[in-house]
């Protein structure tokens, strides 16, 4: 059961690296979704530094999720599902600020 988990959760978080990357590094945020470039009035730097780094955190927290699963048990899915939910919540915030900007 441990290497199902462990080689999904190793495949979801090498393409949140890949994304992290390409968004932060590449500016390619078109990769972002509802991204306009039209309607867009904030910093696109801002913007494509902070979903870049949210990106490859969430792909950290993804490839220890299995570890931590195995070896400390279900709460720390709980943990995670927290984090991630937390996380969305506040870079959506953020972005409606340096949108606003």
């Amino acid at each position: 059961m441990f290497w199902g988990g462990f080689i999904t959760c190793l495949l979801v978080s090498l393409l949140l690296f890949l994304f992290g990357y390409l968004i932060a590094q590449k500016k390619q945020l078109s990769l972002i979704a509802g991204y306009d470039e039209k309607s867009y009035k904030g910093d696109k730097e801002k913007l494509a530094k902070s979903v870049g780094s949210f990106c490859t955190l969430i792909g950290v927290l993804t490839v220890l999720l299995p570890i931590g699963l195995e070896f400390i048990g279900s709460f720390i899915g709980i943990i995670y599902t927290i984090i991630v939910i937390a996380g969305t919540i506040g870079l959506i915030i953020y972005i409606n600020l340096i949108n606003r900007a």
